[in-house]
């Protein structure tokens, strides 16, 4: 199972970054089981990362951690029904398993470098939004076989829903306590 799961996340990058029909036939052939594999591993990474930090008052901070998993899960939703709805849209639904392992690698990434860039006092925020939404286009590109504009378009909405669904923390308790200390 890991070598096929690795093999697969080998296939899914070489597609999106090598320009070998070689390399989007193998894509073609990542099944739905490795990508719900690879976002299994990606949210399990991203629970430890919002539990651990409250992990000494987990209880008084239940709070918190149920509100900021509730923004994660829409947020990492967005590039997922962004690109899902695009490939349903554009009829090239054999390269979703492989575009969907590929954006769990992507999101699981940048969940590590935000901690990385964090420990060290630099705010990344926004940044990774656009890395998202470039490697989503480059994805959508290579996996889809679009021209650069609506890759781009692809793109865009993944960035720009991702920060609108960020807005979230906003209605949740959480964020209205965050906007009411001075």
């Amino acid at each position: 199972m890991a070598n096929g799961f690795l093999g697969a996340v080998g296939a899914a990058t070489q597609a999106v970054f090598g320009r070998t029909p070689e390399a989007a036939e193998a894509a073609r052939q990542v099944s739905w089981t490795y990508a719900v594999a690879g976002i299994v591993v990606m949210v399990l990474l991203q629970a430890i990362l919002l539990v651990v930090p409250f992990a000494g008052a987990l209880p008084e901070a239940l709070r918190a951690v149920i509100d900021f998993a509730l923004l994660a899960l829409v947020m990492t939703a967005v590039p997922f029904a962004v690109t899902g709805g695009a490939g349903l849209l554009l009829d090239r639904r054999n390269s979703l398993p492989a575009l969907f392992l590929f954006l769990a690698l992507v999101l699981a990434l940048s969940q590590l470098i935000g901690i990385i860039l964090g420990a060290v006092g630099v705010g990344a925020g926004t940044a990774m939004l656009g890395i998202l939404g470039y490697f989503s286009a480059r994805a959508s590109r290579s996996l889809f076989g679009v021209g650069w504009g609506i890759a781009i378009l692809i793109g865009a909405l993944v960035a720009i829903g991702s920060f609108a669904a960020s807005f979230l923390l906003l209605a949740l308790p959480t964020g209205q306590a965050m906007l009411a200390t001075p």
